[in-house]
């Protein structure tokens, strides 16, 4: 089956990574996977802890909190536009998995005025394997 033929789309995402699940006609098919380009853990070298970075200068510290909070909201922007490129595709759009990146994801849908006629909703759930994640998005559009 084409990725075309697919008009709904189950997408299970977390920071590090998010799983395509099309629907159609009671049928669920994995269409990808796609990696995040965020990084969880950043350490620097000649760096102890998140707030200081040490030079070969002894007297110079530097608070590095903003810089890396920068690079943060970046890779996450990237992330999210690389996603909105991915579900313009779609006209029904099931956001599930853990932690708060669907609710991010789903407030910049929102703004974007390409996707106001998508129908987006959102599930809480856990990890899961494959077949869960296929029976999640089959039983959320058969009901």
């Amino acid at each position: 089956m084409e990725t075309k033929q697919f008009k709904s789309v189950g997408i299970w995402l977390d920071l590090s990574k998010a799983h395509f699940i099309g629907y159609h006609e009671g049928e669920a098919q994995f269409l990808e996977t796609l990696i995040s380009p965020h990084e969880r853990i950043k350490r620097e070298e000649g760096e102890e802890n998140d707030t200081h970075q040490f030079s070969p200068n002894p007297e110079h510290m530097s608070n590095n909190e903003y810089r890396k909070n920068n690079i943060t909201q970046n890779e996450l922007n990237e992330y999210f536009k690389m996603l909105e490129n991915k579900i313009s595709a779609y006209d029904d759009i099931l956001l599930f998995g853990p932690g708060t990146a669907k609710d991010q994801f789903k407030n910049r849908i929102a703004e974007n005025k390409s996707m106001k006629n998508k129908w987006v909703s959102i599930q809480n759930s856990d990890k899961m394997t494959d077949n869960q994640l296929l029976a999640f998005v089959r039983d959320f559009y058969k009901s």
